[in-house]
């Protein structure tokens, strides 16, 4: 009688922690992926800005302006 009982609560806990293992690599995995694309953008903020202060300094002012504007354009949180 106890031996059905023993094994399905066992099988209940495998199961259990199988899928708490796969959800904990999703999450892993979608964070990963969130940090690569963070990198991304603030990299290009970074490009943007530093093209921003050559124009700057070449007295292209609309240049700079174009910059100022595609940086806005960028989000990072």
């Amino acid at each position: 009688m106890t031996d059905p009982l023993v094994a399905s609560a066992l099988l209940g806990a495998s199961m259990t922690v199988s899928i708490g293992c796969a959800k904990l690599m999703s999450w892993l995995l979608d964070r990963h992926d969130y940090i690569a694309s963070q990198r991304s953008r603030e990299a290009q903020v970074i490009a943007l800005a530093k093209a921003e202060i050559a124009a700057t300094k070449r007295g292209d002012l609309l240049a700079a302006a174009r910059f100022a504007e595609q940086q806005e354009g960028i989000h990072v949180p």
